[in-house]
């Protein structure tokens, strides 16, 4: 059995492309709110499946959020999010400058009010929102120079450095390093990045 797929999007592009979807999918008209996720009006013990994808690293009091959508769930209904627990991210041969450069990276979230780190801690959260954890599966990438892994992480990372830069200890100078050292890496066929860790939890609403 199916059915229609309710939605939270704030964004006005993603959700036009949402609406473009549920137009071809078959599963009939869902309700799709464009808003942020903690002033969507989600009905009480309504839904079999939630599923969140990196959407919690981003938010703040993610405890006040994991409640919400613990509600939303029918007893015995599961939330499943899928999230990032990043500090696995290093590249081998490492830059003087990678320790720097992961804070930076976990500092740019923060001035978000969100959390680099929090797939490790979403365990612990669902247990105090009621949910009992029922799988927790890790994902890790690794990649050479050329591969689909190496283009992803550099072209996001490289893509974000100068943002990255006037976050302390981070600096310009050391961004620049590191550029230099990446390009660098990318002609070593033995160079290795190893990416950050997208951590999977399913929990189970109690009955």
């Amino acid at each position: 059995m199916h059915g229609p797929v309710d939605a939270i999007e704030p964004s006005a592009a993603f959700s036009a492309g949402l609406r473009r979807l549920s137009k071809r999918d078959r599963f009939g008209d869902g309700t799709l709110w464009q808003c942020n996720l903690i002033d969507a009006p989600l009905p009480r013990n309504t839904y079999d499946l939630i599923f969140a994808r990196w959407v919690f690293l981003f938010l703040p009091n993610p405890e006040a959020h994991l409640k919400k959508l613990a509600a939303a769930l029918k007893p015995g209904g599961r939330l499943a999010i899928e999230d990032y627990s990043r500090w696995t991210l290093r590249m081998v041969p490492e830059p003087i400058e990678w320790e720097d450069f992961l804070k930076a990276d976990g500092a740019f979230f923060d001035t978000q009010g969100g959390d680099v780190n929090i797939g490790a801690r979403l365990p612990a959260l669902f247990e105090r929102a009621g949910l009992t954890v029922t799988d927790i599966t890790p994902t890790t990438k690794v990649g050479h120079p050329g591969s689909a892994v190496w283009k992803w992480l550099t072209t996001y990372f490289l893509g974000i450095l100068p943002r990255y830069a006037p976050l302390r200890p981070f600096t310009p100078k050391k961004a620049a390093a590191l550029r230099r050292h990446w390009l660098a890496a990318a002609r070593k066929k033995m160079s290795v990045l190893i990416s950050p860790t997208v951590v999977d939890v399913v929990g189970k609403k109690r009955t």
